[in-house]
Order: structure tokens, then C-alpha cells, then sequence
């Protein structure tokens, strides 16, 4: 079993942008993630578990909706910035304003990802932490329960920024904040990573 993310890929002036509030953020708590690599600035659209075999049927269906969509001609405004706060810590996001065209295209994904999805999903469903510590429980809750809390009329399209103290999130929160569109440069699927990271490409439309 895996836990994948379908998902939309920023272009790179928004992948820098979305790197530098990750980098102020792990100024005090260093322990949050940091964008690289393996750790993707994203817009998710749908998250599922699948088995691995039927992955490539997956690959299929998203590439015909993205050519039906043409995804990439998406223009996204970042409208402003949440912050979630538990513990003395939490994680900021960009909320994404509403889009017909992308509702649309979520909807046509989670279409596709739930005839193929599976429940029970566990943390070896997901890429290792680095640092050997374990998937958080929210993590594989949060997939498990996509459908039906984050999906048709209760998605929320945003791109999450990192993991910060409470005292930073505020902070960042109550900072003036001048919204900004982007486009997407890919739709792809990848394989999740603890707090939701887009760890692993397994497939990109269009390819590389």
C-alpha cells in the first residue's frame, strides 16, 4: 500500500517565495521540515491510498484528465495565509481563492484516484523520515479520512509552508500580506511523507 498525493507542482519564482517563509520558520524551530529535494512546495488535489500495482491505471486516468484540463493554464491567486496551532506549534499555509477550473479539475482526480483507493492505510505506506522518527497519526489520518473532510464541497486548496513555534506562526499571521497569483508547471503524483510532504515523484505531466 502506498499513500499518494495528486498534486500541482508551483513554477519556481512561487517555489522560492515558499522557501524563504520555510527557512524563517525553522530559524526557531528547526526541527520542521525544509524545502528540497524530496520535500516539494504543492497545491494538493486529491490524497488516497492505493495499492502499488495499481498505480500505472492511476498514471493513465490523471494524464487523460490533465489533457482534457490543461492544468498548466491554471492561474492560482494566493489570497492569504493561515496558520494551524497545536502545542506550542503548528504549520502555516497560502490559501488558494476559489477556482471553478480547479475545483473541477480536484473533483475529476478524486474521481479517479477513489476507484482505485483502499482504506487502513498505515505509516509504511509512506516515505521514511530521514531522521528515523515515526509518521505522525495525524498524518495517516488525514489520508484515510481525505474523502470525504477534504474533498468535493470541503476542499481547500492551499500550499503548505513548514512547521513553526506558535510565536512564529502568529507572527507570520498578523504580517501585511499582498495576495499573488501563479501557475502550475506540472501535475504529477507523489508518494506523501509525514506532515503531508510531497516526498517521492512517481509520475509528471508532462514529463521531463
Amino acid at each position: 500500500m502506498i499513500a499518494i498525493d495528486v498534486l500541482l507542482e508551483p513554477d519556481a519564482l512561487t517555489r522560492a517565495r515558499a522557501g524563504e517563509v520555510n527557512a524563517a520558520l525553522r530559524i526557531g524551530h528547526p526541527a520542521g521540515f525544509a524545502f528540497d529535494a524530496t520535500h516539494l512546495p504543492h497545491v494538493t488535489l486529491v490524497q488516497r491510498y492505493l495499492y502499488a500495482h495499481d498505480l500505472d491505471a492511476l498514471y493513465a486516468a490523471i494524464g487523460a484528465i490533465a489533457a482534457r484540463h490543461g492544468p498548466l493554464a491554471l492561474s492560482l491567486e494566493v489570497s492569504g495565509i493561515s496558520v494551524r496551532v497545536e502545542d506550542g506549534t503548528g504549520n502555516a499555509s497560502w490559501r488558494i481563492g476559489d477556482s471553478p477550473a480547479l475545483q473541477a479539475l480536484a473533483d475529476d482526480c478524486l474521481a479517479a484516484a477513489q476507484r482505485l483507493a483502499v482504506a487502513g492505510g498505515g505509516a509504511e505506506a509512506f516515505v521514511a523520515n530521514d531522521d528515523g522518527t515515526p509518521i505522525r497519526d495525524s498524518t495517516i489520518r488525514y489520508v484515510e479520512h481525505f474523502v470525504p473532510e477534504h474533498s468535493g464541497a470541503h476542499y481547500r486548496p492551499h500550499l503548505t509552508l513548514g512547521v513553526g513555534t506558535a510565536a512564529a506562526l502568529r507572527e507570520l499571521e498578523g504580517a501585511p500580506f499582498a495576495p499573488f497569483a501563479f501557475s502550475p508547471v506540472a501535475i504529477a503524483v507523489y508518494q506523501l511523507g509525514n506532515h503531508g510532504t510531497a516526498r517521492r515523484c512517481l509520475w509528471r505531466w508532462p514529463a521531463d
